[in-house]
């Protein structure tokens, strides 16, 4: 006898069917799921969006002003939530090779997987772009159809190094400029594999090489005249301010938090797999608090001795990543009733549709040029909010189901083929 639709829904629901929940895609392959992450990936994205409309609307914060007003310029609340994503990158693609006992798999497959998640609904929004750029006659300079060139390195994702001499600044085609972080995505990818392995054996080692290149890309760039001087190669105020720019965007700015998630990744599964239970029941609130406090210390040293935002900050900013790991780390080893918040079904909702919300800056630019909004003021900002974030999420959920989902099942199947095929081939052989 067949089982009724209900029950086949919770059944499936159970299994991890690919798009019957939250991960379902992720649990159906394979992977191991980590409830909380989705959640501090949907604050990041969410915080990113928000952040971005008070910016459009004309509100933001400046270093000068009451302890507050520091405390947050200092904390840099975009930056901040780019860095959970990053870590939570890395966390994620590297969770897998160390569930498999720091086994690489099939590079073919995993080649495979990656491009289905990342290209086809960044394609599909850069065609939307296009459309919208012949059609519509925006008012911004910046917005403008691409010459080939630079459709070439914005198909390819290779925009972003290429900022390094080219300094344009025409990411997005100037209306879309958030799509610069897919750059760091591929990267890391191919990083990965080239490095899982090694990782696996030596993480001290990989972590440690992480952070002296993060260390020593922020200092050079942060000090590019004095480090041209030094070479005899001196540079102009405005070369070594697009140099500043440009380099905020490339993968060495960004090494440790990548870094810093595939270590929390590693010790993880070093806890769940009980080598460490007393260690384990012992964690969880109290790196959360260590991690806090640790943080609030960092940025009020910031705020106070030298006003800036901590990301320019080479020694405060390697603190910071670590402690927003160590953070991640207790948060994800709490008790189930802990992560709660960030664990329910709403909440990891939103993060597994949040890939789609890269058309955010969009929905943005169309409001800007060809709305007649209200701008100046903390209410208007609010009346923005609730326009761009639920257009931003809804994006992200129709990419997600009719783009994202058909593609990594595709792509998910066609992997499985290419392990069979070279399964099958090794074992000829032997």
């Amino acid at each position: 006898m067949e089982a009724s639709a209900p029950a086949r829904d919770r059944r499936e629901r159970a299994v991890g069917v690919p798009g019957s929940e939250p991960g379902g895609e992720r649990t159906a392959t394979g992977i191991p799921i980590v409830p909380a992450l989705d959640g501090f990936r949907a604050i990041g994205i969410v915080g990113i969006v928000i952040l971005h409309t008070f910016q459009a609307v004309g509100i933001g914060w400046e270093p000068e002003g009451n302890p507050i007003v520091q405390f947050l310029w200092a904390c840099d609340i975009g930056q901040t939530c780019l860095n959970a994503l990053f870590i939570v990158s890395g966390f994620v693609i590297y969770l897998p090779i160390v569930a498999r006992g720091g086994r690489m798999g099939s590079v073919g497959a995993f080649a495979i997987r990656r491009a289905a998640r990342l290209f086809p609904a960044y394609w599909f929004v850069l065609a939307v772009m296009l459309v919208l750029i012949a059609t519509l006659p925006f008012e911004s300079d910046l917005v403008k159809m691409p010459s080939a060139l630079d459709l070439g390195l914005t198909i390819t994702t290779m925009e972003v190094p290429a900022e390094m001499v080219r300094f344009t600044y025409f990411l997005g085609f100037g209306m879309n400029r958030a799509i610069w972080t897919l750059s760091l995505d591929v990267t890391f990818y191919a990083l990965l594999i080239l490095l899982a392995v090694r990782w696996y054996r030596r993480p001290l080692i990989g972590m440690a090489l992480a952070v002296a290149v993060a260390l020593g890309w922020r200092f050079v760039f942060s000090n590019v005249e004095d480090v041209a001087s030094v070479l005899g190669t001196g540079v102009s105020s405005g070369t070594a301010s697009n140099l500043r720019l440009a380099a905020e965007i490339q993968f060495p700015f960004w090494a440790m938090s990548f870094a810093v998630g595939m270590y929390v990744a590693q010790i993880y599964t070093r806890l769940s797999a009980g080598e460490f239970p007393d260690l384990r029941r012992y964690l969880g609130a109290r790196l959360q608090v260590a991690a806090l406090i640790g943080a609030f210390l960092a940025i009020s040293g910031v705020a106070i001795f030298e006003p800036t935002s901590i990301t320019y900050s080479p020694l405060a900013s390697t603190l910071y990543t670590a402690l927003i790991g160590l953070f991640m780390l207790g948060t994800i080893t709490a008790s189930p009733r802990a992560q709660a918040p960030l664990a329910n079904r709403a909440v990891r909702w939103t993060g597994d549709v949040s890939y789609g919300t890269l058309i955010h800056l969009v929905v943005l630019t169309m409001l800007l040029d060809f709305t007649d909004l209200p701008r100046g003021t903390y209410p208007d900002a609010f009346l923005w909010i609730a326009i761009v974030v639920p257009l931003s999420v809804l994006w992200g959920w129709g990419s997600r189901r009719l783009i994202e989902q058909p593609t990594r099942q595709w792509a998910s199947k066609y992997a499985i083929a290419l392990k069979q095929r070279k399964a099958m081939a090794e074992a000829q052989e032997s």
